[in-house]
């Protein structure tokens, strides 16, 4: 009997020793997480502030592209004897005037 009592004792120490070892992964394991989620969070973030970026630059483009296009509008053709005047503004008309015509 004594040495079935000397068996349940070990074996509680060691059951008590594993369940200590499991705790502790436990804590790891929950601090690991909650470093994980917050490095998410933080790379959700990046990413909104990427896309907030990403559309500013498009609209930037686009302004520039429209800039470019108006620009390529007044410059003259072949056929076109008109002077150049690129740095005068549209008219309603979207046609600059010439420079010999008075508003």
């Amino acid at each position: 009997m004594l040495n079935e009592i000397q068996h349940l004792s070990d074996t509680l120490g060691r059951i008590l020793l594993h369940a200590d070892q499991l705790a502790a992964d436990n804590q790891r394991l929950r601090a690991a997480l909650e470093e994980a989620q917050a490095d998410a969070a933080r790379m959700r973030e990046e990413r909104e502030a990427m896309t907030a970026d990403r559309e500013l630059l498009n609209a930037k483009i686009e302004e520039a592209q429209q800039r470019i296009q108006t620009i390529l509008d007044k410059l003259p053709t072949a056929a076109d004897t008109r002077q150049l005047d690129l740095l005068q503004a549209p008219t309603d008309g979207g046609e600059a005037p010439r420079s010999g015509d008075t508003a």
